[in-house]
């Protein structure tokens, strides 16, 4: 039996109306604003990255990127991509704590109770940073420059020297305090005497842009 001719219209609407649908579905100007979880996958040299194929221009609070972060994008409605930036838990250094590659005649943490000397990555105010904590043992002689640390990754060192006061061991005679650099190289180093000695200074609270 053969389908009426109002039959094959109202079949025809309804194939006309789906096949819209779907390609609403996949077009950003009609489906609009939308967001998802992607993994970084090719950092470019002009704010844009590429996620899970997506080429997605970072917004300025996604500082210190790195290759296997998991990230929020967001899509336009006209389908533009936009990189909110990265979601707990990333890959070290950015966000995670990392203990600091200290040289041999240092060790951490200094006696028991005391926090490891670590660093990590973080934003801060739209601006990359590095915090540090702990507190790291001293068995050197502190001449005039002593470096304390290896080099930190690219990511952590900053684009100039950086000056630092670290709290340091502290008596009724001596002072309690010992200037400290993080140079553009990304090695931590301290200032003082040229005598031994065997106290620690302390990191905690110490940060430094990039």
């Amino acid at each position: 039996m053969s389908k009426s001719s109002h039959t094959t219209h109202r079949d025809l609407k309804w194939a006309l109306q789906q096949q819209a649908k779907r390609a609403g579905e996949r077009a950003p100007s009609v489906r609009g604003a939308d967001w998802r979880l992607a993994t970084v996958t090719t950092l470019n040299t002009n704010g844009t990255l590429v996620a899970d194929g997506i080429t997605v221009r970072r917004m300025d609070t996604y500082q210190a990127p790195a290759v296997g972060d998991v990230i929020v994008i967001t899509q336009s409605g006209n389908g533009n991509w936009l990189a909110w930036g990265r979601l707990a838990g990333a890959t070290a250094p950015n966000g995670a704590w990392t203990t600091l590659p200290l040289l041999a005649g240092f060790t951490t943490p200094h006696g028991a109770g005391f926090g490891v000397a670590q660093y990590r990555v973080i934003n801060a105010f739209g601006t990359g940073r590095v915090e540090m904590r702990g507190t790291v043992g001293c068995n050197t002689a502190l001449t005039a420059q002593t470096n304390v640390t290896s080099a930190l990754p690219v990511d952590a060192r900053p684009s100039a020297s950086r000056r630092l006061v670290l709290g340091r061991t502290y008596s009724a005679t001596a002072v309690g305090a010992v200037a400290a650099e993080m140079t553009s190289g990304g090695v931590l180093s301290v200032f003082g005497s040229t005598s031994p000695s065997t106290g620690f200074f302390s990191l905690d609270g110490i940060y430094y842009d990039l």
